[in-house]
């Protein structure tokens, strides 16, 4: 083979080997268009490597109490790298407080505080990228205190943890670019929960 036709067959190799990578540099560009999910607007929808966090209640769980709290969550993996969604992490906390009355004797008080470390999957819709239906499980510690007051007798408290698995499923709707509300439904430390989420 002489000098002249070895480089000719380096220069269609090279060719080969760049053709892909210039063809995705032109879509990028927007020689080609792109899919769905990229055309979103940006903030629009649930992304990846962005946090977003907010406050929340959770309705009708423990006795019946409504618990105040708040979450944070980053999305960590790319659409198409596990299936066409992302798989996220947080952590989340919330306070929950009652009371049961024994008049004329007393009243005991109590305290929850769950708190949690949860991955949720996010299934992505192309065509509604405001909406954001995600499900999930979640790692609960839950620290527990009872105290008691009486009449004519001396108060008494006791407190302790625990360990627990607990399930989510929800969806937000953002409103605009940054900001979205969100609803959920739960066990294991929450059954209805309504909050707000802020993109960070």
């Amino acid at each position: 083979m002489s000098f002249k036709q070895f480089r000719w067959i380096g220069l269609v190799a090279a060719i080969s080997l760049t053709a892909p990578q210039t063809a995705a540099l032109a879509q990028m560009a927007g020689g080609a268009r792109t899919p769905a999910v990229a055309q979103a607007p940006a903030g629009e929808m649930f992304r990846t490597r962005v946090l977003y966090g907010g406050p929340r209640v959770w309705l009708g769980h423990l006795n019946g109490a409504t618990a105040i709290g708040a979450q944070v969550e980053r999305g960590f993996t790319s659409p198409g790298q596990y299936g066409s969604g992302i798989i996220s992490g947080g952590v989340g906390v919330d306070w929950y407080s009652w009371s049961f009355d024994y008049q004329p004797f007393g009243s005991y008080d109590y305290t929850v505080v769950p708190v949690q470390v949860f991955s949720n999957y996010h299934f992505l819709l192309p065509k509604s990228p405001k909406i954001d239906p995600y499900a999930g499980l979640s790692l609960v510690y839950s620290i527990v205190s009872a105290s008691w007051k009486g009449t004519g007798t001396a108060g008494a408290g006791a407190s302790s943890s625990t360990f627990d698995f607990a399930g989510q499923a929800g969806m937000r709707y953002f409103i605009s670019n940054k900001f979205a509300v969100q609803g959920q439904v739960g066990f294991g430390y929450g059954t209805l929960g309504l909050g707000a989420s802020w993109m960070f």
